[in-house]
């Protein structure tokens, strides 16, 4: 009979647990909006008040203690004279090897790759608030979502454990 106790307490744990990854998935996602709007901000800074280039940027958020969540940007190369393709394919393929980026997000950041070096001053700083607008909404979106399933998720994975364990008693 112990046994059976010890069997639904951890069949509990377990569904609770699932819940509550769901809902960190969320988390994930929100401070993933956050800190792609912090690289386009210090990105439109080192490009207005520092002239660097694409890869001095890249050196330089790289640096960036805060931005130790966005495994992306460790994905990209240190050195860029060893690599025989273009930029873009580089950033493209360090974005989607980042599994705490949302989809949406993911297409920002692509769109951001893509263009990022293409224009003049003016233009780099018009398309990086174009984009920093578009994050901005996406992370509010972003925010009400996990506000509203964050909680479902944590509760349904325990309601779910505890029916469970009701079923098998």
């Amino acid at each position: 009979m112990i046994f059976r106790f010890i069997g639904i307490a951890l069949i509990v744990i377990c569904c609770f647990t699932a819940g509550a990854k769901a809902s960190d998935r969320l988390k994930k996602y929100c401070e993933s909006c956050n800190l792609i709007e912090e690289i386009l901000n210090r990105t439109g800074i080192m490009i207005k008040y520092g002239s660097i280039n694409i890869y001095g940027i890249i050196s330089e958020l790289k640096k960036s203690e805060s931005l130790s969540g966005m495994d992306f940007i460790k994905n990209l190369p240190d050195d860029f004279e060893n690599y025989s393709g273009g930029f873009s394919d580089l950033w493209q393929k360090a974005v989607n090897s980042d599994v705490n980026i949302g989809d949406e997000e993911k297409s920002f950041l692509i769109s951001f790759g893509e263009k990022f070096g293409s224009a003049d001053i003016s233009g780099e700083l018009s398309g990086i608030e174009m984009l920093s607008e578009n994050i901005r909404i996406t992370s509010e979106k972003r925010r009400q979502e996990y506000e509203k399933k964050g909680r479902l998720y944590r509760s349904a994975g325990l309601l779910a454990g505890i029916m469970t364990g009701i079923l098998i008693l």
